[in-house]
């Protein structure tokens, strides 16, 4: 089964050259990083693994990996994992004999930087005049949104990677794998929507109803909670609350019957005590 596609990157051929240049990328490089101290530095700037299967999709170079990062980062987070790099390039850690980095050059990669903050401001100034509708504010939404979607958007890439892999040929897998990549495009739309200034109250709805749609697939099923049970419950309960609806305890009762084996589990129908 086809991935969903990329998103649009939010910075541009033309800057990503700029970019390309003042963090020296030629040859898969990025500045004087090793392959460690590159996967340390990215993990603790922006919380990413470096090394996750989905950003060596065009190979396993440092370059590579960064454009596929930056690819996948709203604009906030570009902006501050771009900073985190210009500031090691300045640094005393950064020593590579001759490479003194030219203003013009310079001059142009903070305007790009300034460019991705300026998306988020932009974003935050049209919210005030934005008709939301739904149960919490709509800065609370938002923060919600950038707080943990990216987060929820890789675990349903990394879920839906793993059930393909076990081949699985039963239509009520491959449903909820269909699933799986659907929330996974959802969510990279409601980030550039968000990124954007026009988040609204039917996109979040719309992710919430292929939710509910994978818990259907999994109480008849579908093998996610036999192969990953923790990550699937995580997945689900990460998304509740993203669109603000109380995790159901009969999905929780499935998937713990599945991890058990208690059939009578599933028997539950409360609301979860430990919904958002």
């Amino acid at each position: 089964m086809a991935a969903t596609p990329d998103p649009k990157p939010l910075i541009s051929p033309s800057d990503m050259k700029v970019v390309e240049h003042v963090l020296n990328m030629g040859g898969g490089y990025v500045l004087n990083f090793s392959d460690r101290t590159f996967e340390e530095f990215v993990a603790h700037e922006i919380g990413i693994d470096a090394t996750a299967p989905r950003y060596s999709i065009d190979g396993g170079s440092k370059a590579k990996r960064l454009r596929r990062i930056l690819h996948s980062l709203t604009s906030g987070k570009q902006a501050q994992l771009l900073q985190a790099l210009l500031r090691h390039r300045d640094s005393p850690a950064y020593r590579s004999a001759g490479d003194i980095l030219d203003d013009e050059w310079r001059s142009a990669y903070n305007e790009i930087v300034r460019g991705l903050e300026q998306k988020v401001t932009d974003a935050d100034n049209t919210y005030a005049a934005s008709s939301w509708t739904g149960r919490r504010t709509l800065r609370e939404q938002v923060a919600i949104v950038r707080g943990v979607a990216p987060l929820a958007s890789r675990e349903l890439d990394e879920l839906a990677s793993i059930i393909e892999k076990k081949r699985f040929n039963d239509p009520i897998t491959a449903d909820a794998v269909q699933c799986l990549r659907d929330l996974h495009s959802q969510l990279g739309e409601l980030i550039a929507a968000v990124d954007r200034g026009n988040l609204t109250r039917q996109a979040v709805e719309a992710i919430e109803g292929n939710r509910q749609r994978l818990a259907h697939y999994i109480g008849e099923g579908a093998k996610l909670a036999v192969v990953a049970p923790a990550m699937t419950f995580g997945i689900m309960h990460i998304l509740a609350w993203i669109t603000g609806v109380p995790t159901d305890s009969t999905l929780v009762s499935t998937v713990f019957g599945t991890i058990v084996g208690a059939d009578a589990l599933k028997s539950f129908s409360k609301k979860s005590s430990i919904a958002p």
